[in-house]
């Protein structure tokens, strides 16, 4: 019964969404900043992740990156020194703008402003801005009228590669149309992240759109980003079709708060542990194998680990946990836990002398108190663990005596049992 129920729940168990907490639930520090996370809705005022897709980049250099130590710090930029912002790259750019904002693939993954899709084009600032004589406006807000009109879209707005850097150095000093909140702010401030001008070279361009489900406060489930992630891949792959000749780059998609990263986090904290956890066992059986140098003893042994595998995981979904890095580190440790005891229960058996029953007697006799002194010492040392404030520490002790008391079970109910009911006889061979 206990492995069926922990087996169930163990399929159960899933990706953190969250960032890692330090502090206790119960904490008031992690109580506020709980509350203001999940507690209040969403609401059309809050910040939403931007996705890019870039034109003028390489992959970024993340050598030396080490984000446990310098959260910040995500790499240098790499640049594609062929990248030209010709006439045809700007117009496959501003036709790539107008899909965004209208193609109904792209409906649900985009947020919505007053009906219209948040979608940032510097080029259409930049084409309007050389087709339109800015002395014919008396206001800002007349320009912008004619800017947004998109008028300017029927004549000859791209501007010539022998222009660009004379036509740019006064563009990114204008002001932009579409901020509402400061009419003031440049047409370099606003598209700072978009519009790689280096003050003499344009070295990468890009548009950016709100998503409708990345937040740089929270984060959601590997399965839900993954859709807006693969969309967006899909359309990325597309423009490279359409635009790589022209722009002599290929399309980079990203969010600059890494929730795309996260997303990805959560399928290698998944893999990484179960890969790590049962890595562990396939050891732990060369091991025993080794050390026990009988075959049916080392495969009992394991089935006993494999047990307390599927015991502790399924109670970790019980306890209402997912899987994050400190739970990924714990299950792939878990192995290492689980071996203590069923090796000197298996040790003692292989070298008693007598039939099964004799050397199952013998086992429990000269290891059967070590091995409960030691479960319970080692329960008992990881009780002050659960009532530590630091959630890495409260975890570990929770882990560490379900891990124990489980072992010590499966050692002692599991692995003899197994023994006492198969009555395999021990000989001089290896199996």
């Amino acid at each position: 019964t206990l492995i069926t129920i922990t087996t169930i729940y163990s399929f159960k168990l899933e990706a953190t969404t969250t960032q890692e907490q330090f502090l206790a639930d119960d904490h008031p520090l992690q109580q506020a900043s709980t509350i203001l996370d999940r507690e209040f809705p969403t609401t059309q005022e809050d910040p939403a992740s931007k996705i890019f897709f870039v034109w003028g980049l390489e992959n970024v250099n993340r050598k030396g990156v080490n984000q446990l130590l310098k959260p910040d710090s995500i790499g240098k930029p790499v640049f594609v020194e062929d990248f030209e912002f010709n006439e045809e790259c700007q117009r496959k750019m501003l036709d790539a703008c107008q899909t965004l904002r209208t193609h109904d693939k792209f409906e649900e993954f985009i947020v919505q402003e007053d009906g219209l899709r948040s979608v940032d084009c510097f080029v259409e600032e930049l084409g309007a801005f050389n087709a339109l004589d800015e002395t014919n406006y008396d206001t800002d807000t007349e320009r912008c009228i004619k800017v947004k009109a998109q008028d300017w879209g029927n004549t000859a707005w791209q501007v010539a590669p022998s222009n660009l850097t004379s036509t740019m150095k006064s563009f990114v000093s204008t002001g932009t149309c579409y901020d509402d909140d400061d009419d003031d702010i440049s047409i370099e401030k606003y598209y700072k992240d978009s519009m790689g001008w280096d003050g003499s070279k344009l070295r990468y361009a890009a548009i950016s759109l709100d998503s409708s489900i990345l937040s740089p406060n929270t984060n959601q489930g590997e399965d839900q980003v993954r859709r807006h992630y693969d969309t967006f891949i899909k359309f990325a792959k597309e423009l490279d079709g359409t635009m790589g000749d022209a722009c002599q780059s290929k399309t980079i998609m990203t969010d600059l708060d890494q929730g795309f990263v996260f997303m990805n986090n959560q399928r290698i904290y998944r893999s990484t542990a179960f890969t790590g956890a049962f890595l562990g066992v396939v050891i732990a059986f060369l091991v025993l194998l080794i050390s026990t140098r009988k075959l049916h003893v080392s495969v009992f042994a394991c089935l006993s680990i494999l047990a307390v595998l599927v015991g502790v995981i399924g109670s970790t979904t019980i306890f209402g946990w997912t899987l994050g890095t400190t739970e990924a580190i714990l299950i792939s440790i878990l192995a290492g836990f689980s071996v203590d005891y069923v090796i000197h229960l298996a040790h003692a058996y292989v070298h008693a002398e007598g039939n099964t029953d004799e050397r199952i007697i013998a086992a429990y006799s000269d290891m059967g108190i070590s091995v409960f002194s030691g479960m319970l010492t080692s329960v008992v040392a990881s009780i002050p663990l659960f009532f530590c404030t630091l959630t890495f520490f409260a975890k570990f002790g929770t882990f560490l005596c379900t891990t124990i008391v489980f072992s010590w079970i499966f050692a002692n109910f599991g692995f003899m049992c197994l023994l006492a009911q198969f009555k395999i006889p021990i000989t001089k061979k290896w199996w």
